[in-house]
């Protein structure tokens, strides 16, 4: 048969590479099985990569080089300042000083000199004082009414009392009205410090306060010709008039 001839030949080839290699003692310690890697490994098989593994712990820290040490940089901008610290322990008291005898002298002399100076003014005041009260100046508990001696229009009187510092005269009592009609003399009214210019018929203080005391003649006031000021007469008693056509003793009250 003519297809068993080569499978007969490769079985009879080896049996003879059996029978050889069995026979061959001449050097058994060189009996070894090798074979070709092709031969003897498994067939290789491809396979996708692994993935990485994951970092291992942080080493320690190692020694510093021995290299030299780097320049310094330039400063750095100055930060916000920071938050006050506690007030520290007090020191010890020092040793007291010596009296400078000069420096004391030299106060002592200038307080003379300012008591001397005061003095003199005081007695200057009281001087002009007694010839205020003498003439055209009356005090009642803590008001004091001065006299221009002047009569003006009511506008021009209060410019004139605004400029000194005050105000026309307004009596808040029966003793003030009293002090305030002394002042006039010879005038036969002077003006009050109060109208009803805002408000027809509600006379009012030239600071916009309500009047709280009055001392009206009977039937007044009447608004007769557009009557909006208020005059007090040499009677004491008040009464409205004109504020632009009439002039009267201006009166300024400090």
């Amino acid at each position: 048969m003519p297809l068993l001839q080569p499978f007969s030949a490769l079985v009879l080839w080896l049996s003879l590479l059996m029978v050889t290699s069995s026979t061959n003692t001449d050097k058994p310690e060189e009996k070894i099985y090798s074979c070709p890697v092709i031969q003897c490994s498994a067939p290789a098989v491809h396979v996708l990569p692994g993935r990485d593994g994951r970092d291992g712990p942080k080493g320690e820290k190692g020694e510093p080089g021995e290299g030299l040490r780097g320049l310094h940089g330039f400063p750095g901008k100055v930060g916000p300042p920071g938050i006050k610290g506690d007030l520290g322990p007090q020191g010890e008291k020092g040793q007291k000083g010596e009296c400078g005898s000069v420096g004391t002298d030299d106060v002592l002399r200038r307080v003379t000199a300012l008591e001397m100076k005061v003095q003199v003014l005081e007695a200057e005041l009281n001087r002009y004082k007694t010839a205020l009260i003498l003439k055209n100046i009356k005090s009642i508990g803590k008001k004091i009414f001065v006299s221009t001696g002047k009569e003006d229009t009511f506008d021009n009187g209060k410019s004139l009392c605004a400029k000194a510092g005050s105000v026309l005269a307004s009596p808040m009592n029966e003793a003030e009205n009293t002090a305030l009609k002394d002042l006039m003399r010879a005038s036969k009214h002077a003006y009050l410090g109060i109208s009803d210019e805002q408000t027809e018929g509600r006379f009012m203080y030239l600071n916009g306060g309500a009047v709280t005391y009055t001392n009206w003649e009977a039937g007044e006031p009447n608004n007769l010709k557009n009557e909006d000021c208020a005059v007090i007469q040499d009677s004491g008693k008040w009464n409205d008039i004109n504020c632009s056509d009439s002039r009267a003793l201006i009166i300024c009250e400090l």
